[in-house]
């Protein structure tokens, strides 16, 4: 059995301060035969901080998994000819694709190589999950949050042309199997890029949820100095929010993270937590996860979504 994906665009509006939509209906970009049901798309994105003129504004970010199962079975992420296990970087607006309906940035990384097999809207690759990405604004540096197999999850920078290293590699140590991996030689491959963050799926704040790298935002507003300068992620299930320094980031490893509580009704509480309290409110029953997302603005607000009780929260000091 195998599933389909599509990604649409409908097109930059022909009046930007019009209160309605004033385009035509949404054109198909790409459409993928994914050969297993999960690791699907993550997120799709614009570069917020790409400004008018430079080759970087209207590129179009769009993370996509390995095709799924389990231990990326087919080796797609590792294989240039396939598009899963990556993160692409299209222009909507051009159509030199294969199939005509995007164009392929002049100045992606595989562009130039020899190869016709190798897919030339790559921008890196080696991902198995991808799910959220993030860029921070003081130097334009890009972030995923990219899903784990059963042992760890991680937050690794993007930089094009970089290869993340799944399936070869499961954050910084060898991948063996579903069932684990090889703790010796820790990143012994200078050619891969390693995550920044990883940490344990087994540690008791992630159970019994499963454990799924998610929301992702690197903080340099002014609103909430606590988290200044900080690159914030969250764990999808269990709500759990960290952070590490974005200026000093760590190589791996579970030692520099620290953990974020909110201040809800004067006691300090996980997002789970806030989500259940919500929930009561409402008379539902109270969620057994958080499914949780971060977002922010250009001007530094900072967002907190879920998908259980229906409400997005603006995180204030």
């Amino acid at each position: 059995m195998t599933h389909m994906i599509r990604f649409c665009w409908s097109g930059r509006p022909r009046d930007a301060s019009s209160e309605t939509y004033d385009r035509g209906a949404p054109g198909e970009l790409i459409r993928l035969e994914q050969p297993f049901g999960n690791h699907n798309g993550g997120q799709i994105a614009f570069n917020p901080l790409a400004k008018p003129g430079t080759p970087e504004f209207g590129t179009l970010y769009i993370s996509i998994g390995d095709g799924g199962s389990g231990g990326d079975p087919m080796n797609m992420s590792q294989n240039l000819s396939s598009i899963f296990g990556k993160i692409l970087r299209i222009n909507p607006l051009v159509s030199n694709s294969r199939n005509g309906q995007y164009g392929i940035p002049a100045d992606n990384p595989f562009v130039d190589e020899s190869d016709p097999a190798i897919l030339r809207e790559i921008y890196v690759y080696g991902t198995r999950s991808p799910n959220r990405i993030a860029w921070d604004s003081k130097n334009g540096q890009m972030y995923v949050a990219d899903i784990g197999q059963n042992t760890v999850e991680e937050v690794s920078p993007v930089i094009a042309g970089a290869n993340l290293g799944w399936k070869i590699w499961e954050v910084s140590f060898r991948y063996v199997s579903r069932d684990g991996v090889d703790i010796n030689d820790p990143r012994a491959a200078p050619e891969m890029i390693f995550p920044v963050v990883e940490y344990d799926q087994k540690d008791p704040l992630m159970l019994p949820s499963s454990v799924a790298s998610s929301g992702l935002a690197v903080y340099r507003g002014s609103e909430i100095p606590q988290l200044q300068n900080l690159l914030i992620f969250a764990e999808l299930a269990s709500g759990e929010m960290f952070y590490v320094s974005a200026d000093q980031l760590p190589e791996g490893g579970q030692d520099a993270i620290r953990r974020i509580l909110l201040k809800d009704g004067g006691a300090d509480k996980t997002v789970l937590q806030v989500i259940r309290g919500k929930n009561v409110e409402q008379g539902w029953e109270e969620a057994y996860r958080a499914d949780v997302r971060l977002a922010h603005t250009k001007d530094g607000k900072l967002f907190l979504l879920n998908k259980r009780d229906g409400v997005i929260q603006l995180l204030r000091e």
